[in-house]
């Protein structure tokens, strides 16, 4: 059984950072990043659901204190190490929350694992990408490249939150921006950029939750409709006032529409 606290653990090949918190012995939440963070981004999260559930919060490949590999990563990828990770902790199954990167590697979980998962919650995410984002994603890179993720931090922390936003949790995330290491965010962007789910949604099995902010850039809350509608069943939930870190911004009613959902199983 894993115990509480934060750890390094060996799976799928690398050492992932995460943390657990919460109940032994109560159904298990993995809560799974944006990119360009750490798993704090969720701490709101932690404090809310930890007396009802078991909590696991953890760094995809590339991001705070996980393992850096050679860019590009895929999302095929990215679920492998996180299925490693509940194996090395004794997780069988689990309810799935993921934003962003997070959400989309979410869609690969619930399709390539539908066994693990028991449901899903996806976030501010996309499960088609276009050549218009290809090309953003392309700048992005030359952006960093030239210099460094400090590049990013206005853009991100600009779009990622609406101007009402506290402005600690804008700090927050900046400075985790900038720890970010470079061909770990080049490994996401990869990822995140191939996102390709839109035919396999009708494969979704378990019961599922979109849900965007309203005030995201792009298409975030267009694609939460879509495959709302796309998966039979799903609960929809667009949050007025919020922009991509809902979960942040808006934490009470982000927690309010994830413990109804949860209590719905």
């Amino acid at each position: 059984m894993a115990t509480a606290g934060e750890r390094d653990v060996k799976a799928n090949g690398i050492s992932i950072h995460c943390r657990i918190d919460g109940t032994e012995g109560a159904p298990w939440i993995t809560f799974s990043n944006s990119l360009a963070t750490d798993l704090h981004m969720w701490d709101a999260q932690a404090e809310a659901f930890g007396r009802d559930y078991q909590l696991l919060r953890y760094d995809f490949r590339g991001h705070g204190g996980t393992d850096v590999t050679s860019p590009p990563y895929d999302l095929a990828l990215l679920a492998a190490d996180l299925i490693g990770l509940w194996d090395a902790l004794g997780i069988e199954q689990g309810h799935y929350v993921g934003l962003s990167i997070g959400g989309a590697m979410g869609l690969e979980l619930v399709t390539s694992y539908p066994e693990r998962v028991l449901s899903a919650a996806i976030c501010d995410a996309r499960c088609r990408s276009t050549q218009y984002h290809l090309e953003g994603w392309a700048g992005r890179i030359e952006a960093v490249l030239a210099g460094g993720m400090e590049a990013m931090v206005e853009e991100f922390t600009g779009g990622w939150f609406t101007p009402a936003a506290d402005p600690a949790d804008v700090d927050k995330i900046a400075a985790m921006i900038r720890a970010t290491d470079l061909d770990g965010f080049r490994g996401g962007v990869a990822a995140v950029a191939g996102v390709d789910h839109e035919a396999r949604l009708g494969d979704i099995q378990c019961p599922a939750l979109f849900l965007a902010g309203t005030e995201d850039v792009g298409d975030f809350p267009k694609q939460a409709v879509d495959m709302h509608e796309a998966v039979p069943g799903s609960a929809l939930v667009l949050l007025e006032r919020a922009a991509h870190l809902c979960n942040m911004e808006r934490s009470d009613a982000f927690n309010e529409a994830l413990r109804d959902f949860l209590a719905s199983q």
